[in-house]
């Protein structure tokens, strides 16, 4: 299918959900509701609300999951502690072709709601001198721990220090790779870490953005309070990024993806799946393709380390 290459205007196309799809705008009514109700911003109350509506991580077999490493396929075991003692565990796949100078290139990847992550580690062509991690959030997997923003925000910055400090892969080119959900995290890892680019495959803008067009009638911006707001974040980082984003997304749509790629600080490219949804996307070549290209031009391009600016008291 041909990949179409667009400019930002948005265009809104909202369809009805497949049955036993989770969808954000629904999550959205909830926490608004149920927020509205406890009329508080307190963590402990929030917490509990975001582990169960909004992740829901899918129930995996721990035997398959602790058989998916394999020495003879490329394909390492992570296991690495959290800030407070959670252990989170992935996988690494290492690159094809050893690169030259010892360390090679990195993707991180960060996945979206319910799906733990193994099952993208053998999806698509990926560059065969890039090496692919793929760590999954808490309660994923076999991840420990349950997940929330605040925990989540936490273990991408601990994930990309493990990455960074491994002998093998080259620190000054890590790109993050979020889906959905995890858009939202890469976007705001790239802004307290020093990363060569980010892949953000069916962006958002915000969850007051994605819930505002559906429920006018709720406050939603006052109750969740910059929750899982990527758009504010999104003019302080300056790294190239693609955005990919999906002809008729029904979850996230194409118009908040744009409001994203239109709010980024750096230099970026949008490129749009025709006839796409939400779901399924990782199953298109001009998806892995895409994402390949962008890689490449990373690559072609000399790092330059002073180009942005990290949060104050972040990792040079």
């Amino acid at each position: 299918m041909p990949i179409k290459v667009r400019d930002h205007r948005p265009i809104i196309d909202v369809l009805p959900a497949r049955s036993g799809q989770v969808k954000f705008p629904s999550l959205l009514a909830l926490f608004a509701s149920v927020f509205a109700v406890l009329a508080s911003g307190c963590n402990f109350i929030l917490e509990p609300i975001e582990q169960r509506l909004l992740f829901r991580p899918r129930i995996g077999d721990p035997a398959y999951l602790s058989a998916i490493a394999s020495p003879d396929g490329g394909i390492e075991e992570v296991r690495l502690k959290a800030t407070d003692g959670v252990t989170l565990h992935g996988w690494l796949k290492l690159p094809k072709i050893t690169p030259a100078v010892g360390r090679f290139p990195l993707v991180i990847v960060f996945g979206g709601v319910r799906r733990e992550t193994s099952w993208l580690i053998d999806r698509g062509e990926k560059p065969e001198h890039w090496g692919w991690l793929f760590v999954n959030y808490r309660g994923f997997g076999l991840s420990e721990g349950e997940s929330s923003e605040r925990v989540v925000l936490e273990d991408t910055i601990s994930i990309f220090d493990y990455a960074a400090a491994r002998p093998d892969v080259d620190a000054t080119n890590i790109v993050v790779f979020g889906r959905s959900l995890g858009t939202y995290f890469s976007v705001a890892l790239a802004k307290t870490r020093r990363v060569r680019g980010a892949i953000l495959a069916t962006p958002f803008d915000s969850f007051t953005a994605l819930g505002q067009e559906r429920y006018p009638w709720l406050p939603i911006g006052l109750l969740l309070d910059g929750r899982y707001d990527a758009v504010a974040i999104a003019p302080t980082v300056k790294v190239p990024a693609l955005f990919v984003l999906a002809e008729h997304d029904d979850v996230t749509p194409m118009e908040n993806g744009a409001a994203l790629a239109r709010a980024w600080g750096g230099s970026q490219r949008t490129v749009t799946l025709a006839g796409a949804r939400h779901y399924g996307i990782e199953r298109r070549d001009e998806f892995w393709q895409a994402g390949g290209e962008f890689l490449q031009e990373i690559e072609m391009t000399p790092s330059r380390r002073n180009d942005y600016a990290l949060e104050t008291g972040s990792r040079p």
